[in-house]
């Protein structure tokens, strides 16, 4: 396959949707090194095989499946940045080879993870005219709801899985939804803004689990 028509991962999109306010209430569900630490750390990409080869026979066999929290943030990791994958391989005494339904899936999830670390970016609002500057940096830097702190948490999550960021996104909204503080109410409105297109953006592909794509597995 040529470098033209490989897909990069990573690439989160730039525009924005207005917001209406009451679409985030509706996202309760009904029920540096990769990030799965040093089980998953060893990988190799082979550009030649179009694909990405996770070492994982320091763990049991039943944690590498890209079902397991840890093994997924940690192939996400290596993921991200690299171009071509086709093929996401777990090497154990059985391998576990997932192909290109679990590969868009995955790039949609890199995709968001970029988002999340972009809305991160975003510098808080803050209105506190009667305090120093110095106050109001260390008022900012404690908010739950500072964009780089918020946002990273819901990353991290992500990078987990959905059900973890089902959890975590529903949280956060409630608990914004209940965020009385005045001197906030700027940050607070772009931070509802964010978190509606953030939801927009994950129910365009819908909940796109690994389980729908099951791995083909070869014994060694």
């Amino acid at each position: 396959m040529g470098a033209e028509n490989r897909k990069p991962f990573g690439s989160p999109p730039r525009c924005r949707i207005p917001a209406l306010r009451k679409l985030i209430y509706r996202s309760q569900p009904d029920a540096p090194p990769a990030e799965g630490g040093v089980l998953f750390s060893k990988a190799e990409v082979q550009p030649s095989r179009e694909r990405l080869v996770v070492d994982c026979k320091e763990g049991p066999e039943s944690a590498a499946d890209l079902r397991d929290p840890s093994c997924l943030a940690a192939v996400l990791g290596h993921l991200e940045g690299e171009f071509g994958i086709e093929n996401v391989i777990l090497s154990h005494y059985v391998e576990r080879q997932y192909g290109p339904s679990a590969m868009e899936a995955l790039r949609r999830i890199v995709e968001m993870a970029g988002l999340l670390s972009q809305l991160g970016t975003r510098p808080p609002a803050p209105n506190f005219p009667g305090l120093s500057r110095k106050q109001v940096a260390a008022k900012c830097a404690a908010c739950p709801f500072n964009p780089r702190t918020l946002f990273d948490r819901l990353r991290s999550s992500l990078k987990r899985g959905f059900e973890e960021f089902h959890t975590a996104f529903s949280e956060a909204t409630g608990e914004l939804h209940r965020y009385r503080e005045p001197g906030c109410k700027a940050c607070v409105s772009a931070t509802t803004n964010d978190l509606i297109y953030l939801f927009r953006s994950a129910t365009d592909f819908g909940e796109a689990t690994i389980r729908a794509s099951p791995p083909t597995e070869v014994s060694r």
